[in-house]
């Protein structure tokens, strides 16, 4: 682990946007409000909430900074030289993943160069302070543009092209004739561009289809570790610009997902399933094939969706159905017991 540079306040008010109450102070470490005791004078706390035992709590503790609310910081008195000083925003979890981005003591993913042990096909085409590290391979015609860091024992496919600035972790695979756009990150174990689950049934049992299209993952995509995302049968998968896929997500041929759309763990997108913008999907949701989820709808967590989601709706449910109707059929259902004994009672 590395020690980052001290950030200033006056690089967290351009960073974050924030308001600064009290005394100018230099912050090298994220500390969880809960767990703020003994944080030392260097960190700094992101608090969702403010009250005045949460800020007696970070003073008793000595930190350096509290990231708070505005409209919780305006309640409290101004912070003495003595204090920790109050940095008020309008969104604490926004501020908290810039903070963690510019107070990530990790050590970058690999240094600049190939290693020894990697094997770069000679007509693959590497950027400017591409790393690749130990034991990954690059295959032919293969390119990788400037900033791009693949992990050990990764492997790039042949033909594949990996946008600027683009990570990917351990033992991740993109497979021959892949897109992966700018500024991704592909956590480890996860594989893009597998062949999807595509047979036809004749009379000598399932025969393979030979899937013979790509993915195509947009700018700044998040890929969880050991995530799948298969290749097209004969066209593109597409991941929009932005999207966010946790881990043990599959995501299955000729799925097409908008921007923006958010996937949590465990969840599992059918084939030829088309998910518009702005969709977030709970974890362990299962959407079929060939269905189309609109834009700004959101499928809660366990869910089964089997048919076509309207734009901006809220579907919960196994069937998914609207979530105010799925919640008031489970209410019902909760009351059987009682109503059967009612009309037994009266027959």
């Amino acid at each position: 682990m590395r020690r980052p540079q001290p950030m200033t306040s006056e690089e967290a008010r351009e960073l974050l946007g924030a308001t600064l109450h009290g005394r100018p102070v230099l912050v090298r470490r994220l500390i969880d409000v809960q767990t703020v005791a003994g944080a030392g004078d260097d960190a700094v706390v992101v608090a969702p909430k403010l009250d005045a035992a949460s800020w007696d709590r970070c003073k008793v503790a000595g930190v350096a900074a509290v990231v708070a609310p505005s409209e919780d910081v305006a309640t409290l008195a101004p912070p003495s030289l003595a204090e920790p000083a109050l940095w008020g925003v309008g969104d604490p979890r926004l501020a908290l993943a810039r903070l963690s981005r510019r107070l990530d003591p990790r050590p970058p993913a690999a240094e600049h160069g190939v290693h020894p042990s990697a094997v770069v096909a000679d007509d693959a085409l590497l950027g400017e302070r591409v790393a690749v590290g130990p034991l990954a391979v690059v295959g032919a015609n293969a390119e990788l543009a400037d900033d791009v860091i693949v992990g050990p024992g990764s492997v790039i496919g042949a033909g594949a092209r990996i946008g600027p600035g683009s990570v990917l972790r351990e033992r991740v695979v993109v497979a021959d004739g892949v897109t992966v756009g700018a500024r991704c990150v592909i956590q480890a174990g996860a594989v893009i561009g597998s062949d999807g689950f595509g047979y036809a049934v004749g009379p000598r049992g399932a025969e393979r289809v030979h899937h013979l299209g790509t993915v195509v993952l947009g700018d700044d995509v998040d890929i969880g570790a050991n995530t799948c995302v298969d290749r097209g049968t004969l066209g593109a998968t597409v991941v929009g610009d932005r999207g966010k896929l946790d881990n043990l997500v599959q995501v299955a041929h000729n799925v097409r997902l908008g921007c923006d759309v958010l996937v949590a763990g465990q969840a599992g997108i059918a084939g030829s399933t088309v998910i518009g913008d702005r969709v977030v999907i709970g974890g362990a949701a299962g959407i079929t094939d060939h269905v189309r989820v609109g834009n700004d709808a959101h499928i809660a967590g366990g869910a089964g969706v089997s048919k076509n989601v309207p734009a901006g709706e809220a579907w919960g449910g196994f069937p998914a159905q609207p979530v105010r109707r799925w919640i008031r059929e489970r209410y019902l259902i909760g009351r059987l017991e009682k109503m059967w004994a009612h009309l037994k009672g009266r027959v």
